[in-house]
């Protein structure tokens, strides 16, 4: 009886968009975030449909990301230790969700939203 071995290579492709959405939920779950920044007018997006109107930015390279984003923070959040909460939040659940090591999160706080 000779034995067969037997080879199963599996894949998983997940969109640019996906990862950017992952990582705008993640960071909308940290207290005192109230909104992700939105992206400046870009004539080149216009052009390649990018649906990405958010002011994420990721570098992928194999299986290790990078991200860049801009968040705008609820009045009375303490800057530096909401986007620290951010890098946290967002490293934690991409490395758990689509298993990609996570190199570092950039968190640019753009703006403070006033009261209503």
């Amino acid at each position: 009886m000779s034995q067969m071995e037997k080879t199963i290579n599996k894949s998983l492709r997940v969109s640019e968009e996906v990862i950017v959405e992952i990582i705008a939920n993640a960071a909308l779950e940290v207290d005192g975030v109230a909104a992700i920044a939105k992206r400046k007018k870009n004539p080149t997006r216009l052009i390649t449909n990018s649906k990405n109107t958010r002011a994420i930015k990721i570098e992928l390279a194999g299986d290790v990301l990078a991200v860049t984003m801009g968040v705008i923070l609820k009045r009375g959040a303490k800057a530096v230790s909401t986007a620290e909460n951010v890098q946290d939040k967002v490293k934690s659940t991409v490395q758990n969700m689509l298993n990609l090591t996570v190199t570092k999160v950039n968190v640019n706080v753009v703006n403070v939203l006033s009261e209503e």
